[in-house]
């Protein structure tokens, strides 16, 4: 029994490294855009293109490449256009921004509607209609 256990804890011990490798390569699969369409992720995208540049990652990942080293070497050949999560100030304008101006403009429309609630509507009463004799008919 015991060997059973011990074979099993270092198959666990064995595999470990080898999840946590995936894990890391899928991680750094996943910051990149398809350059065939530049919609989805090359981690999850079925081209040709995207089949490619997940091989070499992995081949970059095992020459020992960083994560950094990578996505230089991409952004060197395709543009900072192949980041899924653009950089710097471009972040900045693509997720602050939008953030900023829809909770302004939650804002307004709830103080907009707050003094619909307030103000009530103005009911004629009909001492203040005009009768047919007063009305000018030409």
């Amino acid at each position: 029994m015991t060997t059973v256990c011990t074979g099993a804890l270092l198959a666990l011990v064995w595999l470990l490294p080898l999840a946590a490798q995936d894990n890391a390569l899928r991680r750094i699969q996943d910051r990149f855009v398809a350059p065939c369409c530049w919609r989805q992720s090359v981690a999850i995208h079925n081209s040709e293109a995207a089949a490619q540049m997940r091989s070499e990652i992995a081949h970059l990942v095992a020459a020992g490449k960083s994560e950094d080293q990578i996505v230089e070497f991409y952004v060197a050949r395709y543009g900072e256009r192949i980041l899924r999560e653009p950089r710097g100030s471009k972040l900045i304008a693509s997720i602050v921004v939008p953030s900023v101006m829809f909770i302004g403009a939650a804002a307004c429309l709830l103080v907009y509607i707050r003094r619909l609630r307030r103000a009530p509507t103005p009911i004629a009463r009909v001492a203040d209609l005009p009768t047919l004799l007063e009305l000018d008919l030409d």
